[in-house]
């Protein structure tokens, strides 16, 4: 069936930017709704196997929502598209061609997810589309050189399509005018049962991935990619969160649960999230080398979200598809770099089903 596009007014910043949503749905089947605000995703409703539909990310109601002192305080990224680089980095600077890059903390004294003011806090250029099979949104943002001391000035689009089938990708493109590091991701919370008064521990879990990258205290890679025979990031069959995230192991302390990188197999079907009691299936395909797995562990009932609900930890799960973390400082890890000359793409497809 043909997806319909539509759009309208979500609020207004406090300088007085007006944001727009934009729905893409096939009725009965998904509903997907987006913001310019952060190119974020706020809403996704898809069928239980009995026909239901419910929203199943975390998100806001509102525009205000997202800017309520509450969550501001409390920052988690709620959908948001994040960069220049995902995750934290090591002593929050990075060096290139012989010089380096000191970066603003903006947790406690960490880098995380772009800095002070990263792209989940911009407001973003929009041009919604349709072709024969598809509707969608392309986000454009222009970021400046020395934007949160990174170097080179980055063009970046984030384009979310809806195709005929159901199936939802975020494709991302980007190009510098010097050379600079590059790896955004986006950070929805998924919560399949639609309900976030519940936890994701029952959810099932599958990840094509045959090593992961352990952490050290300060919850940054150790440079080790190791196997997860034995470990509680064993995913290769399907199996409930709770299981691991119960397990007594060093690295599941660390982040009090899971927060750590995946090295996927594959590109196509390299992950599955299942909701056993409302059946509702997601299946993840992605030309990215990693898949950054946050079962919420953090998450506090320290504000507001949709229809008053205060989210608790693991109330979701966040599949972030991106590169390694901290690559600018791991030289053995695949590069992060992008060349004037080359055009950074990536893209992420998400299927829904329920069974």
């Amino acid at each position: 069936m043909q997806p319909v596009l539509t759009s309208k007014t979500f609020g207004f910043t406090p300088k007085g930017d007006e944001i727009h949503l934009f729905t893409l749905s096939i009725p009965d089947q998904i509903e997907v709704s987006v913001m310019n605000y952060g190119a974020t995703w706020t809403h996704l409703l898809v069928p239980d196997r009995n026909g239901k539909m419910e929203d199943v990310v975390l998100g806001f109601d509102t525009l205000e929502g997202y800017l309520q002192k509450d969550y501001q305080d409390h920052y988690c990224y709620i959908g948001s598209t994040v960069g220049r680089v995902a995750g934290r980095i090591t002593d929050n600077r990075f060096h290139l061609d012989g010089k380096i890059y000191e970066l603003p903390s903006n947790l406690n004294d960490i880098h995380l997810h772009g800095g002070m003011e990263g792209w989940d806090k911009k407001v973003w250029k929009s041009e919604p589309f349709e072709t024969h099979n598809s509707v969608g949104v392309t986000f454009y943002y222009q970021s400046q050189d020395g934007e949160e001391n990174y170097p080179g000035t980055i063009d970046v689009w984030v384009t979310y399509t809806l195709d005929e089938t159901g199936r939802m990708e975020i494709s991302y493109k980007a190009s510098s005018d010097e050379k600079t590091i590059l790896n955004p991701t986006n950070h929805t919370y998924f919560n399949l049962s639609g309900d976030f008064s519940k936890t994701i521990e029952g959810h099932g879990f599958f990840v094509d991935a045959e090593k992961y990258l352990p952490m050290n205290q300060n919850s940054l890679p150790t440079g080790e990619i190791a196997n997860v025979g034995g470990t509680p990031f064993d995913f290769r069959n399907l199996k409930p969160i709770s299981e691991p995230i119960h397990r007594e192991h060093p690295q599941i302390e660390i982040a009090g649960g899971i927060d750590h990188c995946f090295v996927l197999n594959q590109p196509e079907d390299c992950a599955v999230l299942y909701d056993p009691e409302s059946g509702r299936k997601l299946t993840l395909s992605t030309t990215e080398l990693g898949l950054q797995v946050y079962t919420g562990n953090y998450l506090g009932n320290d504000f507001k979200g949709k229809n008053g609900l205060t989210y608790g930890k693991r109330t979701a799960i966040c599949l972030e598809t991106q590169h390694f973390p901290d690559s600018c400082n791991h030289p053995e890890f695949p590069s992060i770099l992008l060349m004037p000359e080359e055009i950074f793409q990536s893209r992420t497809q998400f299927v829904f089903t329920a069974e």
